[in-house]
């Protein structure tokens, strides 16, 4: 995956499935092109077999770093070296970089969400929460919310078993942050978002023109929350139109995927990540789409 006759060139790129959607390599080719250096990002759309070979030969990759998205953060785990310490607990990584001869693995997504929990204004201690989903981005998300300090947490998930697999790997972490899984849906769900300051999508839907919102108006709590959509592109998914449209904050994933990207840049060169000229590509990116 290097240009033939240049071994200078660094290359990088993120791996997903499906891959349409993103815009990393928009922001990431700006901050490269910033410091005039001779790298370039690419999207690899990999299948999941074709991914998982891939990996297998890793060691034979002319990159030298890329990162992972949906459906892959978890997956990338076996093939990598070693993992950074917040990669180990959480369980998900989304950026790798090559360190010598070997593959290490980084979750910078928890940079990025705590990014977007700033810019939201929203402070997570003694607060209490709903994620919606139990993959690699939810895991990320239920870690930022209670190594801040909320008071619980609920995961909500179409197959509860990988709910409390969730609740299982982070409750001895975090002891004074109660965790629980419950269905997406059901009266018992219905009790629990009642209830909540902040709810999160960390699922998948949304992507689609075609996706509906998770929730229905009705289920909204009346208290006012914070609702944050880790899906950045559409801006607005049915989720937050919904929300909105409730009088509620709302945050998209932009500052998240933004934020991510800039610390995986820094991590990959050494040089601090021009964030003002990768939010400007991006902003573009997502207008003309």
């Amino acid at each position: 995956m290097r240009a033939a006759g240049d071994p200078e060139l660094k290359v990088y790129g993120i791996f997903g499935w499906p891959l349409g959607h993103t815009v990393s390599p928009v922001f990431q080719n700006r901050a490269f092109d910033y410091y005039h250096l001779k790298s370039i990002y690419f999207a690899f759309e990999r299948p999941p077999s074709r991914f998982r070979f891939l990996m297998r030969h890793l060691k034979s990759f002319m990159l030298d770093g890329f990162n992972v998205t949906v459906p892959y953060k978890e997956t990338v785990i076996a093939y990598l070296d070693r993992l950074s310490p917040e990669a180990r607990i959480i369980g998900s990584v989304n950026t790798v970089k090559k360190e010598g001869n070997r593959w290490a693995g980084y979750n910078t997504d928890l940079h990025g969400f705590l990014a977007g929990l700033r810019e939201a204004k929203f402070r997570a201690s003694g607060k209490s929460g709903m994620v919606l989903g139990a993959g690699g981005s939810a895991r990320t998300v239920v870690y930022a919310l209670a190594k801040s300090g909320a008071r619980d947490i609920v995961i909500a998930n179409r197959t509860l078993s990988r709910a409390r697999r969730l609740v299982n790997r982070f409750q001895r972490q975090f002891p004074k942050t109660a965790l629980r899984a419950t269905f997406l849906r059901g009266k018992e769900f219905e009790r629990a978002i009642s209830e909540v300051d902040i709810l999160v999508n960390a699922t998948k839907v949304g992507l689609k023109p075609s996706d509906g919102s998770l929730l229905q108006k009705k289920l909204f709590p009346k208290k006012k929350i914070l609702v944050y959509d880790l899906i950045y592109r559409p801006r607005r998914t049915k989720l937050l139109q919904l929300a909105k449209q409730c009088g509620y904050k709302i945050q998209n994933g932009e500052t998240m995927l933004l934020h991510q990207g800039a610390k995986a840049f820094e991590m990959w060169t050494g040089k601090r990540a021009p964030l003002r000229e990768m939010k400007e590509a991006l902003h573009v990116a997502l207008k003309s789409q």
